[in-house]
């Protein structure tokens, strides 16, 4: 299943000392009509649960959500294997499931982990790689896959078990490299405002879209999705950029706006420095049925 234009959703951290707090979490968004879930990839971090176990578990207790990486990391996951588990987690939860991938922040952190130390140019070719590895185990069509790349080779894998339809895959992607990348191959752009912030986001786009249109793609295909980090609050000053802070009306007018000049048509609350839950029932509540009678209207 896609994010369909207009959606809206909701990060749920994977932190162990915060289980219940996430199922809490899932059965809010669930219940109050928010359309998918984002949990962040971070393996490396001790406080953080195995994202794909803990994903599958908050998956497997609902029935409408659909659920994303937010975003995966292709560096420490080889792609031929991460496809299959978002393509089982498909299975198993009835096309549930968008794969959200990155080239791998914390070079540092993942070398200490296992993965490679890459530096960003490597990072960015190994990501591509990747990336035609996944499109290639995922169709339906393929039936031995041989890739022989510097960073990733397959040899004669066999694709499945597969899907009704392909996992889409979104990019988190931020430089001009890795947005050309996502214009080429993606099924979406998947950035977050603490690293593309508003004013740089028209570049970002113009570059999505002419590399999607250069591959021969209609740039409209690809899917665009804005993680929002910010506060609800009672009212007082307001601010964008990197959190978007102020009263829900803000909210609604700021992300209506983002939709109709930055041309996102879908966006995923990440609530920070406040209650998580409270932050989530005064979005679903104040902010979503509006912005979407916006996208609707």
């Amino acid at each position: 299943m896609s994010i369909p234009a207009g959606s809206i959703g909701l990060n749920i951290d994977p932190s162990a000392s915060g289980v219940q707090a996430a199922q809490r979490l899932t059965r809010l968004a669930e219940d109050s009509g928010l359309d998918f879930v984002g949990i962040q990839d971070h393996l490396y971090h001790p406080e953080f649960l195995e994202t794909w176990t803990f994903m599958t578990a908050l998956a497997m207790s609902t029935q409408r959500l659909t659920f994303t990486t937010n975003v995966a990391n292709t560096v420490l996951r080889p792609p031929a294997q991460l496809i299959k588990a978002a393509s089982t987690l498909s299975l198993l939860s009835g096309d549930r499931v968008v794969l959200g991938v990155g080239a791998g922040a914390a070079p540092q952190a993942t070398a200490a982990y296992g993965g490679p130390e890459y530096s960003p140019g490597q990072a960015a070719s190994a990501f591509e790689e990747s990336m035609r590895v996944m499109k290639a185990m995922s169709d339906p069509a393929g039936r031995s896959v041989r890739i022989n790349g510097e960073y990733h080779q397959v040899n004669g894998a066999h694709p499945g078990p597969l899907p009704p339809r392909p996992v889409p895959i979104m990019v988190g992607s931020y430089g001009p490299r890795m947005l050309r990348i996502t214009g080429r191959l993606g099924d979406g752009w998947l950035p977050t405002n603490a690293y593309a912030p508003p004013e740089r986001v028209p570049e970002m786009q113009r570059i999505l879209d002419e590399s999607a249109a250069a591959a021969g793609r209609d740039p409209k295909a690809v899917q665009r999705v804005y993680n929002v980090m910010g506060t609800i609050t009672d009212g007082g000053p307001t601010s964008e950029g990197q959190s978007l802070t102020g009263p829900a009306g803000f909210w609604v007018e700021t992300l209506g706006r983002y939709r109709d000049e930055l041309g996102f048509d879908s966006f995923l609350f990440w609530p920070v420095n406040a209650d998580p839950e409270a932050q989530t029932a005064l979005f679903a509540e104040h902010v979503a049925p509006h912005v979407r009678a916006r996208t609707a209207g």
